[in-house]
């Protein structure tokens, strides 16, 4: 339990996500585990998918819609190599589970590979990591909040065009709405997609969902 503390102040530091693939290495290498990570489901947002040294394993749970139930209606640690998961008992090789809540309806789950030697202590290892988890969700929060703000900075004009282009407006639609000319709109779009790096209107839409700067 000495061991927290310091994890901790490491958590509440943390400014940017590149430093949460790094604790997650620090963790996998200290105590041995095959793969740490964590997955964090977002309203209206693409997931976010952070580890160190994850496998097929670590990939093909975090890729099933079981998961994300199982994580939705659960609060308590599980191993994956369980009843919820029989389907995927020849797939998952003692994939410890730890559900976390974070904002709203935002919910994931910090995921840890033991070997075989270690499953026996799955249940003691989870209870130190559930500790810890809740920490980790809210650095994840937090500094993914913080990239995104850098990430993108749109004015609240670039914001009202693409908003109402994610609800599938034309440019002419959203000059009427917004009360300005159909050039002004393409010219706000235009900064949109020059700002987020992007391909097309599309592409910026999804980025900005993504990011939390606009929503639908």
């Amino acid at each position: 339990m000495s061991q927290l503390e310091p994890m901790v102040k490491q958590l509440e530091q943390m400014t940017t996500l590149d430093a949460l693939p790094a604790f997650f290495q620090q963790i996998q290498q200290q105590f041995g585990y095959r793969f740490c990570g964590i997955v964090l489901w977002r309203s209206q947002r693409t997931p976010l998918v952070l580890s160190a040294n994850a496998d097929s394993d670590f990939h093909r749970l975090v890729g099933n819609d079981t998961l994300q139930q199982f994580c939705h209606n659960r609060c308590t640690p599980a191993q994956a190599l369980t009843e919820q998961f029989v389907e995927y008992r020849a797939q998952t090789n003692n994939i410890l589970v730890i559900p976390v809540k974070a904002l709203g309806t935002d919910h994931g789950a910090l995921l840890i590979g033991l070997h075989p030697e270690q499953a026996a202590l799955a249940q003691q290892i989870a209870w130190y990591w559930t500790i810890i988890a809740h920490y980790v969700v809210e650095a994840l929060t937090r500094v993914s909040h913080a990239d995104s703000e850098a990430m993108v900075t749109l004015t609240q004009r670039e914001k009202a065009c693409l908003s109402w282009a994610a609800k599938g407006k034309t440019s002419w639609e959203i000059s009427q709405i917004l009360a300005i000319s159909e050039r002004t709109v393409n010219f706000h779009l235009g900064n949109c997609i020059s700002k987020t790096n992007s391909n097309n209107r599309q592409q910026a839409i999804s980025r900005c969902l993504a990011a939390g700067q606009i929503n639908l």
